[in-house]
């Protein structure tokens, strides 16, 4: 198991690496906003790439499996995010027509709704679960276990404000290709509309948890 884990370990620096090289020498976004919109499409694939990871190494029972695994999903989720970012940057040109564009912008808003429900339903059963802990320790006075949980929901929190960062700026850039289409494919404009809608209210939801979890850390108490 451990030779494997290496093994994964390295090829995800490998491919962290060549996914470096490979934004470095592309050369689709010649603009600045195009250069602007591949950065954050980077950004986004890395985070969902990298929390996917660490959950896929979580299954490993160790820490060291689920820092190895983010490594390895931050790296897919670059490349993945960067082929997005270029998406946007080039706006119409890579369709036929703005109703193809816009179909390609539905596809990826709605994906990302349903990745932060996804979110939001684990973060909630992980809160859930958090506040349970939290209770029996307290309740037992065990001051090492509040201290391990304490780090534990830090650690959450952070990754919960993370994850409202980047599926705002997902929110945003569809809102940017909205004003982009200029009213045309009003019904496909509908209905990105509505799934953008969608992520916001993902996004606010995140936001009162990254609440919920702040609370919850000020009753470890150590």
């Amino acid at each position: 198991m451990t030779a494997s884990l290496n093994h994964f370990a390295r090829y995800g620096r490998h491919l962290a690496l060549f996914t470096l090289v490979t934004m470095g020498a592309t050369n689709c976004a010649t603009t600045e906003d195009g250069r602007l919109a591949q950065a954050q499409g980077t950004g986004l694939g890395a985070l969902g790439g990298g929390l996917l990871g660490a959950g896929i190494g979580a299954l490993a029972g160790d820490s060291d499996s689920v820092r190895k695994g983010a490594l390895i999903g931050a790296g897919i989720g670059a490349a993945g995010g960067f082929a997005y970012g270029t998406h946007i940057a080039n706006k119409k040109a890579q369709y036929k027509s703005t109703e193809e564009w816009l179909d390609a912008c539905i596809s990826q808003a709605e994906t990302k709704r349903r990745e932060a429900v996804a979110y939001n339903k684990r973060l909630n059963n992980q809160l859930a679960h958090l506040q349970k802990e939290v209770r029996m320790a307290k309740a037992a006075g065990d001051r090492k276990k509040l201290a391990s949980l304490k780090r534990e929901i830090v650690s959450e929190r952070s990754a919960a404000r993370k994850q409202a960062s980047a599926f705002s700026k997902e929110a945003e850039m569809q809102r940017n290709a909205i004003k982009q289409a200029n009213g045309e494919g009003s019904s496909r404009l509908k209905t990105l509309r509505t799934s953008t809608s969608g992520i916001e209210t993902q996004v606010s939801t995140m936001n009162g948890n990254v609440k919920r979890l702040a609370a919850l850390e000020s009753q470890t108490g150590v």
